[in-house]
């Protein structure tokens, strides 16, 4: 009789098998407790948590107590392969335990994929926030400009009505109506006007492009000082009546007063460029338009020469700018014809810088200066030109300082 194999406890035997045999994964028979832990159909893939879904964590938790109730079973055939001591047993109960704590060791792998997804996950999910945050804050910023926006196009539109009400012509000319010299001061009076209201958005402009309009006015008159830093507009109002009321465009042109009548008592001098644009009147905005705005200015005011190029080309723009503009050539325009249609001539004149203040000849766009005793009241620049017709004159518009006198000049 072949003798009894000798009886091993559990803990010898356990210790013969090698420890680096848990990092193996077999295919082997297992038993029905493992074979169902380890069967898809019954349970998905330990992997399938990897995606980091909370819906996951009940699936994997499930799948933790199968794998541990697996390998309890898998013990407790190692035990029995033992008793009586069957090497065949427990080899295959050996490899059993194996195979279950590599599936045990596939769901750690798993856990720890899936806490670095999640925290991968948290990371962007932080980002997310910080960027939803900022674009909140750029939605406020473009609510708020737009408000902004909406409330300068009111105020522009409600500018352009004001400018349109204030210019707009009462019923004073009518066709064959004879040119006095009252009704000359009339129309001279509202071209001075029309000549200050449009300076007002060339000026505002001109700041809004970042124009230093202390070196603008002292570029046009450096040797004046100015008694207020707001009496630089005037340098400004000078400029535009230089430019607006200079008869060279005039000179070799046919005035009708058909044409004078039309335009003066149009509502809008806008329509009647529309209708004519090749008129006296047409072509008179246009070659002032390129002499009061120059390039360089139009290039500042709007970053292109767009609205320059449609204006020589021939045709007028449809903007609030080249409409004020129009709106004050209108009277600008007016005043020359007019002047030309008397006979003589109205001849128009200028005071020089330094000529002493008469008030035959001058007004003062200031007003309310007092002669004081060892100061003489002195030109600085002419604002409006004035005008000589016959025996009438139409004094100009001056921007005059305050000079000292020698003190010999009063000694008797």
């Amino acid at each position: 009789m072949d003798p009894e194999p000798p009886r091993t406890s559990m803990n010898s035997s356990m210790s013969i098998f090698p420890f680096s045999r848990l990092c193996k994964r077999r295919s082997v028979a297992v038993s029905a407790s493992a074979k169902e832990f380890r069967n898809p159909n019954n349970h998905s893939s330990s992997n399938e948590a990897v995606d980091g879904s909370d819906d996951n964590k009940p699936q994997m938790t499930h799948k933790l107590f199968d794998a541990i109730t697996a390998l309890k079973y898998a013990y407790v055939q190692l035990q029995q392969a033992h008793l009586p001591y069957t090497p065949k047993k427990i080899k295959l109960a050996d490899e059993v335990v194996v195979s279950v704590l590599q599936a045990l060791s596939d769901l750690e792998e798993t856990y720890r994929s899936r806490s670095s997804l999640s925290l991968e996950i948290h990371r962007h999910e932080d980002l997310l926030a910080q960027l939803r945050s900022k674009l909140r804050i750029k939605d406020l910023e473009m609510r708020r400009l737009r408000c902004e926006n909406e409330k300068l196009d009111a105020e522009n539109a409600a500018l352009e009505k004001a400018v349109k009400q204030k210019l707009l012509p009462k019923k004073i000319f009518h066709l064959n109506q004879e040119m006095s010299p009252a009704l000359f001061l009339n129309v001279f009076n509202l071209a001075a006007k029309s000549i200050h209201e449009f300076a007002k958005p060339l000026i505002s402009l001109m700041k809004a492009s970042g124009w230093d309009l202390d070196l603008a006015a002292r570029s046009l008159y450096s040797s004046v000082a100015f008694a207020e830093r707001s009496h630089k507009k005037y340098a400004f109002e000078a400029y535009l009546s230089q430019v607006m009321l200079d008869p060279a465009p005039l000179e070799d042109e046919r005035f009708s007063l058909d044409q004078l009548d039309g335009v003066m008592n149009s509502q809008d001098p806008f329509d009647y460029l529309i209708a004519d644009p090749d008129s006296q009147f047409g072509r008179f905005c246009r070659s002032k338009y390129a002499l009061a705005v120059p390039s360089k200015m139009e290039d500042s005011f709007f970053g292109n020469l767009d609205q320059r190029s449609f204006v020589l080309s021939g045709r007028h723009p449809r903007t609030p700018f080249y409409q004020a503009f129009v709106a004050m050539s209108r009277w600008a325009w007016a005043l020359q014809v007019m002047a030309n249609s008397f006979v003589p001539k109205a001849e128009m004149f200028y005071a020089k810088n330094g000529q002493e203040f008469t008030r035959e000849y001058m007004e003062d766009v200031v007003g309310g200066l007092v002669s004081n005793r060892g100061m003489k009241h002195v030109v600085g620049f002419t604002v409006t030109p004035g005008f000589r017709m016959a025996s009438t004159i139409v004094p100009c518009r001056v921007y005059s300082y305050r000079m000292k006198v020698l003190h010999e000049q009063f000694q008797t």
